[in-house]
């Protein structure tokens, strides 16, 4: 069976027991479930994730445990040790290193709307879903960026690692000061893009990430998961509880699509647009069009 892993956090926990009921309900003959949690969670939230988990071959792995085996791991690359004790984002980094891969990951703000026949991408050793923009705030030298064939539009909400970590190419990145951590806007997921480039995306549609001011009918919905970043889950709340009651729909065999490289040209169109998105003059004609485009996308 393949190994599905999920991280998980004091603020996402009214989220995550469905999120992971909703993986047992519909993955419990294809997958195992290991839950990673954080430092904010506590045994009580461990028995409820648990609990949503029945059904599934599910265990706990907590932040100690996984922070003191990374920590034992990373002695020999002091940089990336700095960046990983900083938390927020970076925790997620702890995974692939405590993991053996090959593994499939599913943030804990995803709900399962049906089972998937094919999580494993065919073409390429790693698989991420997309983002209809790329905010890759915390890249410095972007032209090493470019140069390394990093993809662009990289969403780590979902995605399966054929390859271990590659500690030595994320010390180098670190060392060769391609990434700005105190950039607030920073993220694991231009970390991701760039160790793990060889990669097919997840297809937008199959593998769904929310909207800001958009009501999905979860039961209508075509697509095998939705993810609800920024607590987007809390309109859906009474649709997403009332989910089990309603027939499994048939499993969805996903489509894959090709990774599309880093450009100059998009990196000049984010930057510009990070400055309008700050003006409060421009704000506002920058998010219609942004509207407008995601429709075509």
């Amino acid at each position: 069976m393949l190994k599905a892993i999920t991280l998980v956090h004091k603020g996402a926990m009214e989220i995550a027991v469905h999120s992971i009921r909703s993986f047992a309900l519909h993955f419990s003959t294809t997958h195992t479930l290991t839950i990673h949690t954080d430092p904010s969670t506590d045994e009580n939230d461990h028995r409820l994730l648990l609990e949503a988990a029945s059904g599934i071959e599910a265990k706990i792995v907590a932040s100690k445990e996984r922070g003191d085996r990374v920590k034992e791991l990373l002695l020999s690359y002091p940089k990336t040790q700095s960046l990983v004790s900083m938390g927020t984002f970076y925790t997620k980094l702890e995974v692939p290193m405590f993991e053996e891969a090959p593994y499939f990951f599913f943030d804990s703000d995803i709900i399962w709307l049906r089972p998937v026949t094919n999580l494993v991408p065919l073409k390429k050793p790693n698989a991420f879903s997309t983002e209809s923009w790329t905010w890759y705030n915390g890249i410095s030298n972007h032209m090493r960026w470019i140069n390394a064939q990093t993809p662009r539009r990289v969403n780590s909400g979902f995605h399966y690692l054929g390859q271990q970590f590659p500690y030595k190419k994320m010390e180098d990145m670190l060392a060769q000061g391609m990434f700005d951590p105190t950039n607030i806007a920073a993220t694991d997921q231009e970390i991701f893009a760039y160790l793990y480039n060889e990669m097919e995306y997840y297809h937008p549609e199959d593998l769904k990430r929310s909207r800001v001011g958009s009501i999905y009918p979860l039961v209508d919905e075509h697509c095998a998961a939705l993810h609800f970043p920024g607590k987007m889950w809390s309109t859906h709340l009474d649709q997403i509880k009332q989910l089990p009651k309603h027939a499994t729909k048939p499993a969805l065999d996903i489509r894959f699509e090709p990774a599309m490289p880093l450009t100059v040209t998009e990196l000049l169109r984010m930057r510009v647009q990070v400055r309008m998105g700050n003006s409060t003059l421009l704000a506002k004609p920058l998010n219609l069009v942004r509207k407008m485009l995601r429709a075509y996308r």
